[in-house]
This record gives structure tokens, sequence and C-alpha cells, in this order.
């Protein structure tokens, strides 16, 4: 059965429309005319006085209050105040859990006006579907970004940077886990900054990042986690090439660094310097974990090991390609079969150098205890840097840097074929680091290369965040089988791993307090262990507050661009005002009528 809105309005339009074909049936002038349109407007108004309008009930806007709201903030007329839970005490507001239950409890809501620093991500996730406004509070004083360094192999120099707010002038200094000042940087009008320093012992170690003001004065300290990591074994590396002052110093820094070398160093009529029973064929590389190979001894192999080098790096090998002169055609199309693919490499650029340390007693703190026949006036910070020169080469976007100059050119790099990586060497001469004093640098430069397309080691190495806060969620991924965390109070909680998350294996952790956890998941050799570090809450407030603004402005702008209609309550509109409409056009319509007298022409 038709509703009884619809049923009158078909009766009621039914009747209108034939009194006004009545009227212009009989007469076709303007008087005939107007009485017609009388007649429909009357039969609109009529429906309208029997079923009005709908008027929606709202027009409220709604104050969320969030961390660092003023105390004295009050709602004035046609708002309402509401705290969530990071919002201070608020003598009237009502206390909501999160702001969909705010939403919820009042339907009258028609705009949000959030005050503070801004919605955490719990309250991000939701769409209001009504327009938002939001005015961020100024920058917090101190570190507003930290970007930690990545998991760094024993021997190489990490890497941390950050962004300081309101500290021009002052100083950003990294201590080791003993205290000892590892390294320094002045804060410059943008507030930007990148430390660095040796790892050494195997293990993860609590680093402090210490800023000072213009003054001198410490503004905050801040655990910087960093993981050193040791190799079951020792690297093992293959080095074909020939007798030249690269190849000695690369086999010196193998020998420095506990790499498992081997050698093949042609010197020209069957005449080797390198180790004895080197081959190229399938099982022997598939007994290493990395190549390092100029261009010209890889042009000069024959097909069968070049295609066996070519199924290596696709079956998980890694490969470095040490360039020693400008790339041709050729050359280019053989590195091709490898998985490198880049353009030019026929010109040289110069490479710029970043100072080694900030000081003097940073750059000895980085390099350890000398030996006791090296003269202490040896490889000063003073000295020059030695000229390098690298070949100038195109990469494209699937090509991932790993060492780059002071101004940011790519000296080494690497691309992913298969299950391996290839990498390009593009320093003709890096040994000359090591004659002018710098074999530090050559030492890392090479271990962060060799590191980055190695073969990886099958190890227990779970996907973590880097910098994680006690109290909030973190995604554990990496995880088979029934994985659990130790608490640092010695209580294990098991994780249960997410079925969407797929071959990925995630789980989620809420640590409740800051300290080393460890993820313990069993192995075929026995439990597999890996400690991840938890950081106090108040770690990184001026960090999250920061972000905290920059994501609620975002989330504002969503809001704005694509406000939805939300359900609010309606109710029914005066009948009235209709009704007076509705005897005012009948009555004229009975005069006009009247006056008139319409008859059939």
């Amino acid at each position: 059965m038709p509703a009884p809105e619809t049923l009158a309005a078909v009766l009621i339009a039914t009747g209108a429309l034939a009194g006004a074909m009545r009227l212009l049936l009989m007469r076709r002038d303007a008087r005939a005319a107007a009485l017609a349109l009388l007649t429909l407007a009357c039969g609109g108004l009529l429906y309208l006085t029997l079923f009005p309008p709908l008027l929606p009930v709202g027009g409220e806007t709604l104050l969320v209050a969030t961390a660092e709201t003023p105390a004295s903030t009050k709602a004035g007329r046609g708002e309402r105040l509401i705290a969530l839970p990071e919002a201070p005490r608020l003598a009237e507001a009502d206390r909501v859990p999160d702001l969909a239950t705010a939403l919820r409890r009042h339907t009258r809501v028609a705009a949000i006006r959030i005050l503070g620093r801004g919605l955490t991500a719990r309250d991000r996730d939701m769409a209001a579907g009504i327009p938002a406004s939001f005015t961020p509070l100024p920058t917090p004083l101190g570190l507003i970004r930290l970007d930690p360094s990545a998991d760094t192999p024993a021997g190489a120099v990490f890497a941390l940077g950050g962004e300081a707010a309101r500290l021009e002038g002052g100083a950003a200094e990294l201590l080791d886990p003993s205290g000892a000042r590892v390294d320094r940087r002045v804060i410059g009008p943008e507030g930007v900054f990148t430390l660095g320093a040796a790892a050494r012992a195997p293990g993860l170690a609590l680093f402090t990042l210490r800023l000072r003001g213009r003054d001198g004065a410490i503004v905050s300290d801040t655990p910087v986690p960093l993981r050193t990591l040791a190799e079951p074994e020792p690297l093992r590396v293959l080095l074909i090439g020939a007798p030249s002052p690269e190849a000695k110093y690369l086999r010196r820094w193998a020998e420095d660094s506990g790499i498992a070398l081997q050698s093949r160093l042609e010197a020209g009529g069957g005449v080797d310097l390198g180790d004895a029973e080197v081959r190229l064929d399938a099982a022997s590389l598939r007994e290493l974990d990395a190549v390092i190979i100029d261009d010209r001894t890889l042009a000069a192999l024959g097909s069968r090991s070049r295609s066996a080098l070519a199924q290596a790096v696709a079956g998980g090998l890694g490969v470095v390609l040490r360039m020693t002169g400008p790339a041709t055609v050729g050359s280019r199309e053989s590195w091709r079969a490898l998985g490198l693919t880049v353009e030019g490499g026929s010109d040289v650029a110069e490479v710029a150098h970043a100072p080694l340390a900030e000081d003097a007693e940073a750059l000895a703190i980085r390099r350890g205890p000398a030996a006791g026949d090296i003269p202490p006036d040896t490889n000063l910070l003073e000295d020059p840097a030695p000229d390098l020169g690298r070949w100038a080469v195109k990469a494209g976007a699937d090509f991932v840097p790993t060492v780059l100059d002071a101004d940011g050119a790519m000296l080494a790099g690497w691309q992913q074929r298969g299950q391996g990586r290839a990498g390009l060497w593009t320093l003709a001469n890096s040994f000359a680091l090591v004659l002018g004093g710098q074999s530090d640098r050559y030492y890392q430069w090479w271990s962060e290369m060799v590191s980055a397309v190695a073969r990886p080691a099958r190890v227990f190495r779970p996907e973590v965040r880097s910098l994680l806060i006690a109290g909030e969620r973190a995604a554990l991924c990496g995880l088979a089988g029934s994985p659990q965390v130790r608490a640092p109070a010695g209580n294990e909680v098991p994780l249960a791993i997410d079925p969407e998350a797929g071959p990925r294996g995630c789980a989620a952790y809420w640590p409740l307090h800051d300290g080393v956890h460890v993820i313990i998941q069993p192995g075929k050799d026995g439990e597999e262990t890996y400690p991840i570090a938890v950081l106090p809450a108040d770690a990184l407030l001026a960090s999250q507050a920061r972000e905290t603004g920059e994501a609620t402005t975002r989330w504002v702008a969503s809001q704005n661009i694509a406000v939805t209609t939300r359900d609010v309550p309606d109710r029914q509109g005066p009948a009235w005002p209709w009704l007076l409409g509705w005897l005012t056009v009948s009555a004229a319509l009975w005069f006009g009528e009247r006056r008139w007298r319409i008859e059939p022409a």
C-alpha cells in the first residue's frame, strides 16, 4: 500500500491538473491561464499544509580539546566542548574516549573545531563527514625529527639525521653508551643535522642524542637505538681483476674487516697472482656471498663464465662491478646481463668530500685507539682530502644509491635482479683515500657497498620500526610459528600473527614499558631471539607534537574536500505558513472565478 504522502500527492495533483485543463479548454486567454496557475498553486499549497517539509535539527559546533588546550577554554553560544583523553582537565568539557564516540553522542553537530596540538592517530582514521577547522600551535622547542641509523655491520660507520626547532646556533651531540661524545654538529638556520660514529661491538646499544642551546645549556637528551650486526660467519667474497693498487688495498680492507677473501688476479701470460683453484662455475659461485670484478675483466670473460655469473646473481649472489675506464655501448650491454641498466659513464666528475668529523676529538674517538708505532701527527683532521674522480653514470628509478658524496652525487649503488643484487662502483681511483690518510673512509664506503649487495645471511631478523615508543602499538613482521615477546620485567607476551598479513607474518604488540624487549621464535636449532629497544613515552614529545599537527592539518583538509551528508535528526516543520498561503490562493481563485465568470467561448 502506498504511503499516505504519496497517495495524497497523486489525488491532489490529479484534481489540480484536471481543474487547470478545464479552465484552459473553456477559454484560451490570459485570464484563463492565470486561473489555471492559481489552481496548480492551490494544489501544491494544500499538499504542503497536510505534509509540511522536515526541518533538520543541528547547527552546533563541536569544540574538540586535545593536548595543550588552554585550561581556560570554554564553549560559547552554539558550541559544545568535549575533551579527548590527552587533553588537560577542562571545567566545562565532556570527557570522551575518542572523536567517533563524541560524534555518536552529539548528533546535532554541524562543524568541528579542533583545539590544541591536534588529533592523534586514534582519531584520524575515521571520516567525520562534516566541515572541520584547525589552527596548529607553534612548533615546539627541541628535536622535531629523528631519522635513526639502519642496522650497521660491525666496523662500519653509521649515520643518523634529525631536525631541531628554534635552536639555531646551538649544537647536536652524539654520545656513546659510556657517555663519551663521538660526534658534534652546529645547528644552522634550517635546524637539520647529521651525526655519525663507528659501530663497534655487535648487538643492540643505546646512544644519546643531546641538543644544546646557543648558550650551551642542555635542551634534551634523546635515546637512539643502534643495532650493530655480527655475521654468523665471515662474508665470503671473491675479488677478480688485474693486479693494481685498488686490488692491493681491497685485499687489505678485507683482511682488516674479517672477510674471507679469495682473489683471482691475472697478470697476463697465464700468470695468476691470486689464490689457486678459483673457478667461475655455478657450484663455486653458490658458495660465495659477493663478487668484486672490474669492467675490463668482465668483458674478457668467456660466455660460459659470464652466463654462470649472471645466473648466480639471479639466485642471490651479490656482484660489485668496479669501473676502471669510460663505459661504452658494448660494456653497458654486458652489464645489463648482470642486472645493471645505466646510461652515460664516459665523463669524469669530481667527488666532493664531507668533513671526516666535527673536530679532532670526535675523529679520534671514531677511529678508536691507534697502534703505538703510528706518530701522533699522522692523518690529522686538517690534512687535505685526496682528489677523486667518478664516472658520471645516469641510472633509473630502480637504481638504489649506496654511497654518496657531500653534494649528493652517486658514487656507488645497486639494482635488484631476481634474488640477488648487482652493484656498480664508479670511483676509478678510490685507493687514493688510503694514500691520502683516509683509510677509515675507504673502509666505510666499501663496507657499505659490499654489505648492500651481499647474499643475505640466514639469521632471524624480524621487520620492526626503528623507533618504538612505550604505550604505542608496534607492528612486528617476519614472524612464524608461535612467537612471543619477553618484556624487561621477564614476563612473556604471546603474539597473534594476523592472517591478513599473508607471507609477511605480522603481529601487533603494545609495549607497556620502555627498555629492551626480546622477540622469541622457535627455530630449527632451538629458540631464536631478537632484541628491540622501546623508548620512554616522553622521549620524542616535540617530534610527536609536530607530526600530530601536520597530520591533523591534512586530515582537516580531507574532511573539507570530501564532506559527506551526515545523518542528523529532523522534525516536522510548522503547517500554519502553508495553510495561510493555501487560504490566500484559494480566496484569490474563488474571487477570480466569480469576477471574470469564465464560460465556454
